[in-house]
């Protein structure tokens, strides 16, 4: 009667291959975490600054095309935003409106020779006052 209770009784739980799957699938989670989420980061932090031209406060300062270059340059060199260039940014300052937009490509290296590139584009249209 032991051995028939012996033989009904297995454990279960994770198998060693298991474990090791569940260890692969975290290290891929990981790295896309510390690769891709900042470059999404800097791309939001972007789009915030092109908006905050749009503020009341800037528009009255705001004068011609130049005035928005020099104040993005700042503003991005503040920020940090390393893969951004002001001079390849299309702004078009009217009587009414103001228009920037920006499309590019960040390369980031991902993992051994693999290279991640993510591609943005960005349409901001503010009016001016």
């Amino acid at each position: 009667m032991l051995e028939r209770q012996a033989s009904g009784n297995r454990q279960h739980g994770f198998s060693t291959i298991a474990i090791l799957m569940a260890i692969l699938i975290g290290f891929f989670a990981i790295t896309v975490l510390v690769r891709i989420v900042p470059v999404y980061i800097d791309n939001f932090t972007l789009s915030q600054v092109i908006g905050s031209l749009g503020d009341p406060e800037n528009m009255r300062r705001i004068e011609s095309e130049r005035d928005v270059r020099e104040r993005l340059e700042k503003r991005v060199q503040m920020e940090n935003l390393e893969s951004v260039n002001v001079a390849d940014m299309d702004i078009n300052y009217g009587d009414e409106l103001l228009t920037v937009d920006y499309g590019y490509e960040v390369r980031t290296p991902f993992m051994g020779n693999i290279d991640a590139v993510l591609k943005f584009e960005h349409h901001h249209e503010m009016r001016v006052q």
